[in-house]
């Protein structure tokens, strides 16, 4: 019995020994838990203070800074929008001219094909009234009657060839002169959109002007800095835009070249391209776009997405591609503005990526990339006080929110 009791007293005090054992690792563990939620609170408010390209300044912004930088927003907006109509207007065009080539060439070839059949009509008239059947009974022999047979085969296969061209071309006329006049219209539409937003865009000029006219010296120049950064933005676009234009350029003399080779027919709308939106991975190793501080509607006029992490961090390309712009923008005094020092890449399937406030370059203009490879090193050069990678990501040299496209 005194035994028993010993030994209920053991396991009595084992368990109450476990149990303060595991209360104190509880205790423990969820101390260091509050404390991590509490680092991580004050991380992710450094990050959201420091991420992007207006923290630098934002502090910094009156009302009138505030209103202007909105001004500067639908601006630019609005002139995107008047690009695009204008490259519209442009493109069809390009398509009005050819197809009016394409309709002339068209009638030419139907002029020719209509004045062979006249020619035929009256051949067979001035040949009276013999008919094929009284030529195959005139034969004066079986192989005569083979021959006369095949000739009237031959002749009856080309006039009905003929017949089958004319209104083959006909029809190709008729859709050419629809095509022409859908294109007209749709030029006609575009113009008239434009005028109205060209307009629309008139009216904010003046109204920002005005709001210009009354800042004080201070946010005079914060706001040269501001629109210093709104100019490069639309600079670069205009850039990356004529790069992806030449290299459509590129693909259709290409195509062009392939149809002439094989003998075929070539027109422009037989250029069918579809940019590879897909295959990206994000620009910092083992981040996704769960990692993204401040994403491209994070406020008005950001034209990217940002991840703020430390300087040093290398940046990496998220395919593979042809470095197009590698450079430092830099203000009158010698020091950074803008972007900073930025890369951009063409990965040649109709997308392109940029990556801006870098420490450091590591690739040059003209080089050859790898998906995965080290472009440069994370910064806070240009328009930033806080070390982050800008990235954006463009499509046929449209930008785009990059958050679409990445794992």
């Amino acid at each position: 019995m005194k035994i028993n009791k010993l030994k209920k007293i053991e396991y009595i005090s084992i368990i109450i020994m476990l149990v303060v054992l595991f209360s104190n690792a509880f205790f423990v563990y969820a101390d260091q838990k509050t404390d991590l939620a509490n680092e991580q609170n004050d991380i992710d408010k450094q990050i959201q203070e420091t991420s992007s390209e207006i923290a630098g300044v934002k502090s910094q912004m009156t009302e009138a800074l505030n209103q202007i930088n909105n001004y500067n927003s639908q601006i630019g907006t609005y002139e995107d929008e008047i690009s695009t109509l204008d490259t519209q207007v442009k493109t069809l065009q390009a398509q009005i001219t050819e197809k009016e080539t394409n309709i002339q060439e068209q009638q030419k070839k139907y002029d020719e094909q209509q004045e062979l059949l006249n020619k035929r009509l009256v051949a067979m008239y001035e040949s009276g009234t013999t008919s094929y059947l009284d030529m195959l009974l005139s034969s004066d022999g079986l192989a005569d009657f083979i021959s006369k047979y095949y000739i009237i085969e031959q002749l009856t296969q080309y006039d009905n060839d003929l017949l089958q061209s004319i209104q083959n071309t006909k029809v190709q006329i008729e859709n050419e002169k629809n095509a022409l006049e859908t294109a007209k219209s749709d030029v006609q539409t575009a113009k008239t959109t434009a005028e109205g937003k060209r307009n629309s865009l008139s009216v904010l000029v003046n109204e920002k002007n005005a709001l210009v006219g009354n800042l004080s010296a201070e946010e005079r120049e914060l706001q040269q800095r501001l629109e210093e950064f709104e100019q490069d933005k639309k600079d670069i676009q205009r850039q990356l835009a004529e790069i992806a234009r030449q290299e459509e350029e590129e693909r259709r003399k290409a195509a062009e070249a392939a149809a002439k080779k094989a003998g075929k027919p070539f027109s422009n709308d037989d250029v069918s391209f579809t940019p590879n939106t897909g295959g990206f991975i994000c620009p910092l190793s083992g981040k996704s776009k769960r990692n993204i501080t401040t994403g491209m509607n994070g406020y008005r006029g950001h034209t990217g997405v940002d991840f703020a992490c430390p300087q040093g961090t290398p940046i990496l390309a998220a395919k593979d591609g042809k470095v197009v712009i590698s450079t430092a923008l830099r203000n009158s005094s010698g020091g950074y503005r803008s972007y900073g020092e930025y890369i951009s890449i063409s990965h040649g399937d109709g997308t392109m990526t940029l990556y801006g406030h870098m420490s450091k370059r590591a690739v040059e203009k003209n080089a050859q990339v790898s998906q995965g490879q080290v472009i440069g090193y994370v910064g806070s050069t240009g328009n930033s006080t806080g070390n982050h990678l800008h990235f954006e990501i463009f499509v046929s040299g449209r930008r785009v929110n990059p958050a679409q496209y990445l794992p």
